[in-house]
């Protein structure tokens, strides 16, 4: 029912190319700081107008490049029939990423743990709602942090046979995981053909290209890997409270991104990454679900399309500290948001909370129960069978009868209403009677049972050594400078 087909769309086209020019005059007049010798000497090479680490970008060189990505692409999972598309109208949710801290229930808040990462990875393999993982579920703050990224990719790669983004936030992070997933995949060569990991790049806002980012962008395309390219605008802080301004810089610094990735392997796949939020000006804090949210993900997507750009955006993304009423209701507009904007990729779907500073077990659980029910009305709709038109059924019971007593609704209600097992109905009596619990309560027993049902998808004896013998001597090597 919600595709790119039937997104909203919530900008005229007059407003449109009013962004798309302000964009360009953001590019062609301000330029972008490109802290990387090797980014600059490119763009120089390619006719554009480089002084010092400031470029300016000429329009047509951006609109050349940009044109070069592909409007959707394949990611191959370890296991092939899991493998996704993206940018051909289904919706791909993956898991919460980047949070520093962990929490449930059972220990509270606390420093990410290896052990949590591997946990989350297992939830996400083990439901049908998430078809790509996402590296770095949470920070494993207890391994060393120059190279704990090796131990987030591999728990990735070990537990989970889905597509996956890696954790990758340098180019030698990148490196080492677009090495790793060669050796699982087949080799260099094989994944060059047909990607298998996806890396996220955040522009510097405003207007940085740092040398970290530039770096990992590199290397993602030099293997022919898909680039998430997504601006971290903060409205008031990293961006224009406006939320026309917020998104013309998105414009810029997305586009600028997709092309330097495209002057470096023309065609490499690229999405148009919206992560446009509000700033709580009581707090300095980000602030999800608030109308400017809700709008930037719609008005994103819309720009994504103009572009022939695969979209990345929204999610469950909440402020609250707690998985409370207050979380549910912003993962909750957000999500309703990204799946009426038709998007084509989207992070943090389940175990967002505390503004991305806490990957929460039990609200992953009731993100998870809301996607199983967005999914529900994407998926199924509104059928009109005869059976569902239920004329026979009705006159078969007849003014004043009950369909709880008819067979239609015996036969029918298991596949036609949905019954989440957190958000229960009982009487307040019978609720009582099973101690009050909550739907955070609940949701704690639900992703205890989900990490139950977890079946281990193995993994070959001998690449699983090889990819360790990679591991310990990239652990055995001094830190590389990331600048």
């Amino acid at each position: 029912m919600f595709t790119r087909e039937t997104a909203p769309n919530v900008l005229s086209p007059e407003q449109e190319q009013i962004l798309h020019e302000q964009a360009m005059r953001i590019l062609q007049e301000i330029g972008t700081d490109v802290l990387h010798e090797g980014a600059k000497d490119l763009l120089k090479r390619n006719g554009q107008d480089v002084d010092g680490d400031r470029v300016r970008w000429d329009e047509a060189f951006v609109e050349e490049m940009v044109a070069r990505a592909p409007s959707s692409f394949r990611v191959l999972g370890r296991n092939p029939e899991r493998s996704i598309t993206i940018g051909e109208g289904a919706q791909v949710w993956a898991n919460v990423g980047g949070p520093p801290f962990a929490s449930d229930l059972d220990e509270g808040r606390r420093s990410g743990r290896i052990q949590d990462h591997d946990a989350l990875v297992k939830l996400t393999q083990a439901t049908d709602v998430l078809a790509c993982v996402q590296s770095g579920a949470v920070e494993a703050v207890d391994l060393p942090h120059w190279t704990r990224h090796l131990d987030m990719d591999y728990s990735v790669l070990r537990f989970s046979d889905k597509p996956y983004t890696c954790y990758g936030t340098s180019g030698p992070k990148a490196r080492d995981a677009i090495a790793m997933a060669a050796i699982v995949h087949g080799g260099r060569d094989a994944i060059e053909r047909t990607p298998v990991t996806m890396g996220v790049v955040n522009s510097n806002s405003p207007l940085v290209w740092d040398f970290r980012m530039a770096d990992a962008l590199i290397a993602w395309a030099e293997a022919n890997q898909p680039i998430i390219v997504t601006p971290f605008l903060l409205a008031g802080a990293t961006a224009p409270v406006s939320v026309a301004g917020g998104l013309a810089q998105q414009v810029a610094e997305t586009l600028s991104g997709v092309a330097l990735a495209q002057a470096v392997r023309p065609g490499v796949p690229c999405l148009y990454g919206s992560f446009f939020t509000a700033t709580d000006m009581r707090t300095g804090s980000p602030a999800f679900g608030t109308p400017e949210s809700v709008v930037a993900v719609l008005a994103g997507a819309q720009l994504a399309r103009r572009y022939g750009l695969p979209f990345r955006g929204g999610g469950a993304l909440a402020s609250s500290n707690a998985p409370d009423a207050q979380a549910m209701s912003e993962a909750l507009m957000m999500m309703w948001a990204t799946v009426l904007a038709g998007t084509d990729f989207v992070l943090h779907a389940a175990g967002w909370l505390e503004g991305g500073l806490t990957a929460s077990f039990e609200k992953f659980a009731l993100d998870l129960e809301i996607l199983a029910w967005l999914r529900r009305i994407m998926e199924r709709g509104i059928g009109f069978s005869e059976e569902e038109l239920a004329f026979d059924a009705l006159a078969e019971l007849g003014p004043g009868g009950l369909f709880l007593e008819s067979s239609h609704t015996m036969t029918h209600f298991r596949d036609w209403l949905s019954m989440s097992p957190v958000f229960t109905t009982p009487d307040h009596g019978s609720w009582e009677a099973q101690g009050s619990p909550t739907a955070d309560v609940r949701a704690n027993a639900r992703w205890k049972k989900l990490l139950e049902s977890y079946e281990d998808p193995g993994l070959d004896e001998a690449v699983d050594e090889e990819l360790r013998a990679y591991i310990d001597k990239r652990k055995a090597e001094p830190p590389e400078d990331e600048e």
